[in-house]
């Protein structure tokens, strides 16, 4: 399973969601990070209008660590049309990307949704305070969390079928 997370420019929402999937997954699951993809689970995230090569915001990095978590080494991607159509599951943070989505990837319907649930949308904190940005930054934690019994099923269930690498 393919697991792609947006947000607009890369730095902020998205890499955060990637690192608390990854993490969240492969603790429920016993295994190390490293481990996902022996598992079929791939977990990336891009923007819409990414900032490329710019590393994940100082706030990202601070609220991750506080996690126990790493996004240092990230590396802000632009999206493109191939990563769209290679993902089983695409979490947009507003409807800017969930637009940018069925622009770019008319047959995402069904793989592409809203990481917090339909019509709830997780607002870009970029140009806000830090208080704001830890409330945005809580709200992706509690959205992953309601998410992952959603994944863990998908992925029990591919591994059934095919084995861990199936898609």
């Amino acid at each position: 399973m393919r697991i792609l997370v947006l947000c607009a420019g890369n730095i902020g929402r998205s890499p955060l969601a990637e690192v608390l999937i990854r993490s969240q997954l492969a603790g429920d699951l016993g295994i190390s990070e490293q481990e996902l993809e022996r598992h079929g689970v791939a977990v990336a995230s891009a923007g819409t209008d990414a900032l490329e090569g710019h590393p994940a915001s100082r706030r990202g990095i601070a609220f991750a660590l506080s996690r126990g978590l790493d996004l240092g080494n990230h590396s802000a991607t632009q999206v493109t049309t191939e990563a769209l159509g290679a993902a089983d599951l695409i979490y947009c943070m507003d409807r800017h990307q969930l637009d940018a989505v069925f622009r770019l990837e008319p047959n995402a319907a069904g793989r592409a949704q809203l990481l917090a649930g339909e019509g709830i949308e997780i607002p870009d904190p970029h140009f806000q305070n830090d208080e704001f940005f830890r409330e945005v930054a809580a709200r992706i934690e509690r959205a992953v969390a309601d998410r992952k019994q959603e994944l863990l099923e998908r992925i029990s269930r591919s591994e059934g079928e095919d084995g861990p690498t199936a898609r």
